[in-house]
């Protein structure tokens, strides 16, 4: 009966010592599909900010994630300087090869959020170095922004004062409608003010990023402009799965 019962043990020690030495660990738990894998390529997106940080919650398998979380100050998106940045995206899959050599290539994303806080001079900074238009000033009234600045107009630098306001439609960019040109002093007609739009739109244009971010809105509160995804642009944090961090002074 003892030599039985040894047996017995010994058997059931293989199978399961056996089942244990051939568990293959998941993706999940793998660091190479986790937040340190996605920071480096993040942060380099970003032009390599003081400050990233990243959540991640990766899926079983290799290069999906249930979600990504990302926060950052004093980031870059496509020459525009951004003091304050929240990213969330869910259900995404990303090449997980191409993530390995640093390099962020999003082949689906089921839902995005960004939310970011920037400064007018850094709205001001981008349009004079990205956009059609130079020497910008901008200053805000609410919702109506005058922009003055110079637009080579049938090849001539002309110098011209456009009150209007942004506009987005839902597009990763923004676009500025004009409500009233005026042009070496004179005010123009509205359909001198289209033929400047078209020239000058999109005056913000994300669809390169790897991302697609749906842009809602983009005004300004006070020296402040807020781009979001949201409908909502006052909760960052809750919307777009960043930490709760107060904006700086």
């Amino acid at each position: 009966m003892t030599t039985f019962r040894l047996v017995v043990v010994c058997v059931i020690g293989g199978l399961v010592g056996g089942a244990l030495g051939t568990r293959v660990p998941s993706d999940a738990a793998s660091p190479l599909g986790g937040a340190d894998a996605l920071r480096p390529v993040f942060s380099h997106l970003l032009g390599d900010p003081p400050t990233v940080r990243v959540d991640a919650v990766p899926d079983a398998r290799a290069g999906d994630y249930t979600r990504i979380s990302l926060y950052a100050e004093h980031a870059v998106m496509q020459g525009m300087r951004i003091d304050q940045l929240w990213i969330r995206l869910l259900g995404a899959r990303v090449d997980a090869a191409a993530l390995q050599r640093g390099t962020l290539k999003v082949l689906a994303v089921k839902d995005s959020a960004i939310y970011g806080r920037l400064g007018l001079k850094n709205v001001q900074d981008f349009l004079n170095h990205e956009s059609a238009v130079r020497d910008v000033t901008l200053s805000t009234d609410g919702d109506s922004t005058t922009v003055v600045g110079t637009v080579v107009y049938h090849g001539v630098p002309t110098r011209v004062q456009m009150q209007g306001a942004f506009q987005v439609n839902g597009a990763p960019q923004v676009l500025f409608h004009i409500r009233q040109l005026v042009v070496d002093s004179l005010p123009m007609p509205s359909i001198v003010a289209d033929q400047f739009e078209q020239q000058i739109n999109p005056v913000i244009d994300l669809r390169s990023w790897p991302v697609s971010f749906p842009i809602r809105s983009f005004r300004a509160t006070g020296d402040v402009f807020v781009l979001t995804s949201q409908a909502d642009d006052t909760q960052p944090c809750e919307a777009c799965g960043g930490m709760p961090v107060q904006p700086n002074p």
